[in-house]
């Protein structure tokens, strides 16, 4: 059906893929991005409009290290509430924002929550994007031990994952294990 969101990548080879959802967390940020850097990995960072707005020069870092950047709505407020015109206005305030900060022009929406509903998809359809959410939760946001996000993401790795995580210090000190376990394993 059109508008659906993708959930998981089709799967061909071993590919994974890294969803970072931004609208806090921008001191760590510079570290994940040295992490990554080291270990050769392109990731998809999802902005917010506001979070993009109020740190273009990390925006712009992100996009010049190579790393994909998708939105993820400017305000983090529950799509699922707003009415399609709402969602429309929130998407094209995000992406007035990041064509702003980096020069460039997303495709990819993750919507806050990753609430969907049927005004949410269809907004983000009508305005040229694929609305992305994931098979694989670190639940990072709680921030638990580094170990429990790197075990949460090896044991359900899947061709084609797409793992969900946020810039927290738990994350950025799971990221090398994570990567490294990915690796070992086959993925890409």
């Amino acid at each position: 059906t059109t508008g659906q969101p993708y959930y998981q990548g089709m799967g061909e080879g071993n590919k994974v893929s890294l969803a970072i959802n931004v609208d806090w967390g921008e001191e760590y940020i510079p570290d994940m991005l040295k992490v990554l850097a080291q270990n050769d990995v392109k990731v998809t960072f999802f902005l917010t409009g506001r979070w993009t707005a109020n740190n273009p020069d990390l925006a712009k870092q992100i996009a010049a290290a190579g790393h994909e950047i998708g939105h993820h709505a400017y305000s983090h407020t529950s799509p699922n509430s707003l009415s399609y015109e709402e969602n429309r206005q929130e998407i094209q305030k995000t992406a007035a924002a990041i064509k702003e900060a980096t020069g460039v022009e997303c495709k990819l929406y993750a919507p806050p929550s990753g609430e969907n509903g049927s005004q949410v998809l269809q907004a983000a359809q009508d305005e040229g994007y694929a609305t992305i959410l994931w098979s694989i939760d670190t639940v990072d946001w709680k921030r638990p031990a580094p170990e429990v996000i790197s075990k949460r993401v090896l044991k359900k790795a899947h061709a084609g994952a797409i793992i969900l995580a946020h810039p927290t210090n738990p994350t950025l000190e799971a990221l090398p294990t994570i990567l490294q376990g990915l690796k070992n394993a086959g993925y890409e």
